[in-house]
């Protein structure tokens, strides 16, 4: 039996890796962001994290296009860290996802059941695509003559192309996952039994993945950019980069008097969320079988470096008519009674996925 949200692409067996020291990746288009969980007397905690930019043009949309200077970052942060063992994500670009039915088998023989049918199901050949799946609702009763499975592929060599990189740096991969599930492992709480949407707001892009019992139903990502939030308020309020956040903590997402040009100037990127939440959140309700259960989204969960903008889930909140409230990536790993993390909740939005790698390597 497959453990659930377990959309894991391993390089080693299980057994090996899972008792390593390992180190999360997360590299974006824009930023590369890192941690190490580990125990403290029993208690998770954070061992190493951090972020390096990266360059405009050396990733575009989830695809290396600058090899050799994504190496001589990875290697910049090889040189900083003890352990070569790494776990990455993957962009939610370059993922095929799909929800399908397919007849009941020995779930021990699945796998080799699905790869003898794999180029039914995705836009590719199956002998150039890498492959995982999660049962979404296997059999119940002995009636039942099909299991619902999400599947998910990506071109072999697209991930073959994070492999080297990764290996000419340094490093030993281990195992690659899809980052909308390790998004989604880290801020929808492990007894959340509704669908709820998440959505990842980051720099360059938004990703919009519908979750229910701690697996991705459904994700898309879509060019809806941060930068552009970013560069109304350093045009507006004449700062740099660096005084951005503070900006958007502080002032935010707010029509207030002195405010009016930003508020102007970020509500048409605003909008645009709110735009695709609920048409993505529309299709997913209006496409589903009549007799299917949980069909609602109950509620939207946000995450990622943009997030933090003030004002955000209240406006989000007032548009879809539904609760949208700010994620916490320390949900699942530890209670604030016993540990306060050493980053704060709002700067750890931006690092949800890598916060969702180590929480599958602390709880296999």
């Amino acid at each position: 039996m497959r453990k659930k949200g377990n959309f894991f692409l391993d390089v080693l067996p299980p057994p090996d890796y899972l008792t390593m020291p390992v180190f999360c990746v997360d590299l974006s288009d824009r930023s590369l962001k890192y941690i190490e969980l580990g125990r403290r007397k029993g208690t998770p905690a954070i061992l190493n994290y951090g972020i390096f930019p990266v360059e405009s043009g050396v990733v575009e949309r989830g695809v290396i296009k600058e090899k050799d200077k994504l190496v001589a970052l990875l290697r910049n942060l090889r040189g900083k860290i003890k352990t070569k063992y790494i776990v990455a994500s993957l962009p939610e670009e370059k993922v095929f996802l799909s929800l399908i039915k397919f007849p009941v088998t020995d779930e021990e023989n699945l796998r080799e059941a699905l790869a003898l049918q794999l180029d039914e199901h995705i836009p590719m050949p199956a002998k150039d695509a890498i492959f995982d799946f999660d049962i979404i609702k296997g059999r119940k009763k002995e009636t039942d003559k099909f299991f619902h499975i999400n599947l998910a592929a990506f071109e072999r060599s697209f991930v073959e192309s994070y492999r080297d990189v990764f290996v000419e740096a340094g490093f030993m991969p281990l195992a690659f996952e899809m980052e909308a599930q390790a998004f989604a492992r880290s801020v929808v709480p492990r007894d959340e039994e509704e669908n709820v949407m998440v959505i990842d707001f980051g720099r360059t892009r938004a990703t919009f993945a519908i979750v229910n019992e701690a697996k991705v139903q459904f994700a898309i990502t879509v060019a809806v950019s941060g930068e552009e939030i970013e560069k109304a308020f350093m045009e507006n309020l004449n700062i740099d980069r660096s005084q951005v956040e503070k900006a958007k903590r502080e002032i935010g997402f707010r029509r207030q008097k002195g405010n009016e040009k930003i508020f102007d100037a970020i509500l048409p990127t605003v909008s645009a969320i709110k735009e695709e939440a609920a048409r993505h959140a529309d299709y997913w309700e209006s496409h589903h079988e009549a007799n299917e259960e949980k069909v609602k989204i109950s509620k939207f969960i946000l995450c990622g470096g943009e997030s933090t903008l003030a004002g955000l889930p209240e406006f989000l909140s007032y548009q879809l008519k539904k609760k949208v409230e700010l994620g916490d990536p320390w949900t699942n790993v530890l209670s604030f009674d016993d540990h306060i993390p050493e980053i704060e909740r709002k700067d750890s939005l931006a690092y949800s996925t890598v916060i969702g790698l180590a929480l599958r390597q602390l709880n296999p």
